[in-house]
């Protein structure tokens, strides 16, 4: 359980490394390439994304998770997006973000890797 965990986040930390700045044409890029900057992003993407999970349920976007599954995820991939563009607002040191649009592309990446990811690993 913990390995498959180890290999998923480092799996996710390569895409985020180098396939998410390849896609964005460098629109989202960790800071100096750097792994531990990497895996703190992925850290605060997933914390910040969580709470706007919570938020959408408390602001009773209809019980968001049912709308997540009616709208094929789209509900899901704008949390993911405003998420890292929230993380390199907050963190600029660390995860460069140009605009919206290049979070938005970078969510989409990070979505398809991790379906991916998962779909090898269980």
């Amino acid at each position: 359980m913990m390995l498959t965990f180890l290999i998923q986040v480092l799996l996710l930390l390569a895409a985020l490394l180098y396939l998410v700045p390849a896609v964005t044409d460098s629109g989202v890029a960790i800071r100096q390439n750097s792994a531990f900057r990497g895996v703190l992003a992925l850290v605060v993407i997933a914390l910040i994304n969580k709470i706007f999970w919570h938020v959408l349920a408390i602001a009773g976007v209809g019980a968001s998770i049912p709308v997540a599954l009616f709208t094929a995820g789209v509900v899901g991939w704008l949390a993911n997006s405003l998420a890292i563009f929230t993380t390199g607002r907050l963190m600029p040191g660390v995860l460069y973000v140009r605009s919206f649009t290049a979070a938005m592309g970078a969510s989409l990446v990070l979505m398809i890797a991790g379906w991916v990811i998962s779909l090898f690993l269980l």
